[in-house]
């Protein structure tokens, strides 16, 4: 069964303008409840380190090849040879490694310019809203069955999920929401009398 709409209505817009930085925050929930919202600042501070880490390994795989082409050309050991093939497979690490942090990098600022404007959920005595597309929904704690870190490899990283009803589910990257995990944490616990926590026991690393 389908959660009803409510109001007021979320903003869940198909395109994803660049937002303006929101601190992220530990909030302690209140009387009428507890609003999460979309932030970019933590993701854009994993493209920031992203690209110190590509400029280090950048340096460093250039000084690596210098060495190895100096060697190679001194030692010209035979194709055949460990220490030529020792030689080549040094060169082809040191480049992969360098690709694979430009793609993460380009990923990561991919993923900051697309976090949208507004709230992501809402959690209060009622049970949660969440920015479903097009409209929010309004999930009543009697709805809810499982609330959940899930993991994702590719970047923007593990979601935090919900589930209700036989087969409803919804999920948001947690490294763009504007509070803590352990904030809403607290906030599910609170306002959900104890049924319901942030239950991120399956995830390996949040940011």
């Amino acid at each position: 069964m389908s959660a009803a709409p409510v109001g007021p209505r979320y903003p869940v817009p198909s395109e994803y303008p660049g937002a303006a930085a929101t601190p992220q925050v530990s909030r302690p929930p209140t009387e009428a409840g507890m609003l999460v919202s979309y932030s970019p600042v933590a993701m854009a501070k994993r493209a920031a380190g992203i690209r110190k880490n590509l400029d280090r390994s950048t340096v460093g795989g250039v000084i690596s090849l210098v060495i190895t082409g100096v060697i190679y050309y001194f030692a010209r050991p035979e194709t055949t040879s460990a220490f030529f093939w020792l030689l080549v497979g040094n060169a082809v690490y040191t480049v992969v490694r360098i690709i694979v942090k430009f793609v993460k990098l380009k990923r990561a600022r991919r993923a900051t310019a697309q976090v949208p404007l507004g709230p992501a959920f809402q959690i209060d005595d009622q049970g949660l809203v969440a920015s479903t597309v097009p409209e929010g929904e309004r999930i009543g704690w009697e709805q809810v069955t499982s609330i959940a870190g899930v993991n994702k490899m590719l970047s923007p990283g593990p979601r935090l999920e919900f589930r209700w009803d036989a087969d409803r589910s919804w999920s948001v990257p947690i490294i763009v929401l504007d509070s803590s995990p352990s904030s809403i944490d607290s906030a599910l616990r609170a306002f959900s009398l104890g049924r319901f926590g942030l239950d991120l026991s399956s995830v390996d690393d949040i940011w």
